[in-house]
């Protein structure tokens, strides 16, 4: 598999000590594991790095030193798939320092026909930030076995980087990253894109199908800034992480209404919301069974544009 081969050279960007038969065993799993899970995607994805089209965005890590302008086109939509929660978008360019701009189309979730306003392309200057969503960071053998009781300490802890920094980032760990999240920040809204290195996709967003858009608030690009900072570095499973982006988007949700947007039980739920809770990330009213969950107001009133 070439993908496997391109992988290992990016983790070889680390520390060479990391390196042995065991993380890349581990390697090979995780990212055959990745592969294999077949996410639902919207479109693929190019890249354009400082001028030249890579086949991955791996091949780029190893050739370019850094990323001066960043063009990340997204080709061939599926338009009969679900984009209620994504925002149709042709191309996201940055220039170096996290700015840039975006061209994207109409799409509106909660008409009949909701293509009706796709027909014209809308370009909007945006202040660009990215993360890792999902990464592999190689530990030897000789590693692992200094923490047979417990987890090794996380030596990438995400955070709401610009390119530049996030390339960095994952260059010193030697860290593989199958997933990222590029957000892009308008005067008017922000645009989130998941997009899936491993295999050059725009992932669907988990809440398609699954959560009513009647049920999305959109918020400010201000509210959604401080958000991103909090989710970048949240250091909790896609559930609960999913379950907080879902309840930060909407004016409240219940228990009950995760177990029957997200198929699971009501102790795994409630289990997940109380997890949020004792973090300080969501306030609770109402008694049992009809607690209704809301982002804490201190989260709220204490959302800024402070980078």
């Amino acid at each position: 598999m070439e993908i496997l081969g391109k992988c290992r050279a990016v983790i070889e960007l680390g520390p060479e000590s990391e390196i042995d038969d065991y993380s890349l065993k581990e390697m090979r799993k995780y990212v055959k594991s990745h592969i294999q899970a077949e996410r639902p995607h919207l479109s693929e994805v190019a890249f354009l790095i400082n001028g030249k089209h890579y086949e991955h965005l791996y091949d780029a890590l190893i050739a370019e030193p850094e990323f001066r302008e960043v063009d990340i086109r997204f080709l061939k939509p599926k338009l009969d798939e679900i984009w209620d929660f994504d925002a149709p978008t042709k191309t996201i360019k940055l220039i170096k320092g996290g700015f840039g701009g975006i061209a994207f189309f109409n799409y509106d979730s909660k008409a009949l026909d909701k293509w009706a306003k796709a027909g014209e392309l809308i370009e909007k200057k945006a202040m660009i930030r990215a993360f890792p969503v999902d990464f592999f960071v190689p530990r030897s053998i000789a590693t692992m076995s200094k923490y047979i009781s417990e987890e090794p300490p996380e030596v990438l802890v995400p955070e709401l980087w610009t390119m530049e920094t996030m390339l960095h980032e994952i260059r010193k760990v030697g860290a593989l990253p199958v997933t990222i999240r590029i957000c892009a920040y308008t005067k008017e809204e922000r645009f989130a894109y998941d997009i899936d290195l491993l295999q050059n996709r725009l992932l669907r967003d988990f809440r398609a199908g699954k959560v009513p858009p009647t049920r999305r608030i959109k918020r400010s690009p201000e509210e959604y800034f401080y958000f991103d900072k909090i989710y970048a570095s949240l250091t909790m499973g896609h559930l609960p992480k999913a379950i907080f982006e879902t309840i930060f988007e909407s004016d409240g949700l219940t228990a009950s209404d995760l177990t029957h947007f997200f198929k699971i039980t009501t102790e795994m739920a409630v289990n997940n919301l109380k997890a949020l809770k004792k973090r300080g990330l969501l306030d609770v009213e109402g008694r049992p069974p009809f607690e209704t969950y809301r982002v804490t107001h201190e989260i709220l009133k204490n959302m800024n544009w402070e980078d």
